[in-house]
């Protein structure tokens, strides 16, 4: 790069002096141009002037003040009708030339050698040298000189492969999902989402289902946790009836689905518990009839401090360990 750059500046003297010289080269034809009109001026002037006594010469007139004045009226106004640089025209083909001050208000693009001819840079006479190199350096990183920078076999490389997208992961539930979605996200931010949706019950989450999964791509994760309403309003057929339909909507997704269990409910007896113990063997037996993958957490939240108040919804305790089981369960499933 600093050979290039080396390169760069010695073309960029070489036009600098080649500018100057182009300069002092036309000063010079103008001076020559003007000297030369000149003596056209006076070599016509003669010229008229012996036309003139050739056609008097066989006559006398009188000759007053105001008649030498016509004539010399006469004359300048045919000198100021010449072309001045009609010598100029034929030797250089019809070149224009321009004064100093035309030269100094023009601006003269110049075809950047880097570029080849697709960058162009403009320079001024009060343009000063150093600048024009910070021209020529940031064109020399943009560009490299008319080549690609980047290794050999790099381009072709990323022109026959396609850009491959990460699996997309959906955290699916009800309020039990509130405050989790930092540590399921952390990992990955842009890929994983969780969708928290209280009062959430089985037949909800599979009428918004694909509306929350669109623009999902190919191939999803999809971890649902729904139940825990329905365990305290309808039965077990009910419930189950209800998972079957869920799991045909899944089906026409085409996607990675894993189920999580439902959790205990404290503040409930023993009929409740026993209920949800039930709902979940049998989910497990389904999710493996079916393809679908089960992740129970019955064991790990038997502590009551792990809920709030209500006996119902997680504490921020509890809200860390679910997180935490899930964010593992994502990491086994993808690798």
């Amino acid at each position: 790069m600093e050979e290039k750059i080396r390169g760069l500046e010695m073309q960029l003297e070489s036009l600098v002096e080649f500018r100057k010289g182009f300069e002092q080269i036309m000063e010079q034809r103008h001076e020559v141009s003007e000297g030369k009109s000149s003596d056209l001026q006076m070599e016509a002037g003669l010229g008229n002037s012996e036309g003139r006594l050739g056609e008097e010469s066989g006559q006398w007139k009188h000759v007053t003040k105001r008649t030498r004045q016509r004539k010399r009226r006469a004359s300048e106004g045919e000198i100021e009708l010449q072309n001045r640089f009609a010598e100029l025209e034929n030797e250089e083909g019809a070149q224009q030339v321009v004064t100093e001050g035309d030269r100094a208000r023009k601006k003269r693009r110049v075809v950047s050698p880097i570029g080849k001819g697709e960058e162009l840079m403009e320079i001024t006479p009060n343009m000063r040298s150093r600048r024009i190199q910070d021209g020529l350096k940031r064109i020399t990183r943009e560009n490299g000189n008319g080549k690609n920078l980047q290794p050999e076999g790099t381009g072709d490389r990323l022109e026959n492969s396609t850009v491959t997208r990460k699996r997309q992961v959906y955290v699916i539930g009800d309020s039990l999902l509130r405050r989790i979605d930092r540590p399921v996200t952390r990992a990955d931010p842009e890929n994983r989402r969780v969708c928290c949706l209280p009062g959430a019950k089985i037949r909800d989450v599979d009428l918004r289902l694909k509306r929350i999964l669109k623009g999902a791509g190919k191939n999803p994760l999809i971890i649902l946790h729904v139940g825990t309403n329905d365990t305290a309003r309808f039965s077990l057929e009910s419930i189950k009836g209800d998972y079957v339909r869920l799991g045909r909507t899944l089906k026409e997704i085409e996607a990675q689905v894993i189920f999580s269990g439902i959790l205990p409910v404290p503040r409930e007896g023993q009929q409740r518990c026993d209920k949800i113990m039930t709902i979940n063997r049998w989910l497990r037996q389904w999710c493996y009839k079916e393809g679908f993958g089960m992740y129970g957490h019955w064991e790990a939240f038997m502590d009551r401090g792990q809920f709030s108040r209500d006996g119902l919804h997680l504490s921020r305790e509890g809200n860390r360990l679910l997180g935490w089981r899930l964010a593992q369960l994502i990491k086994r499933a993808l690798n």
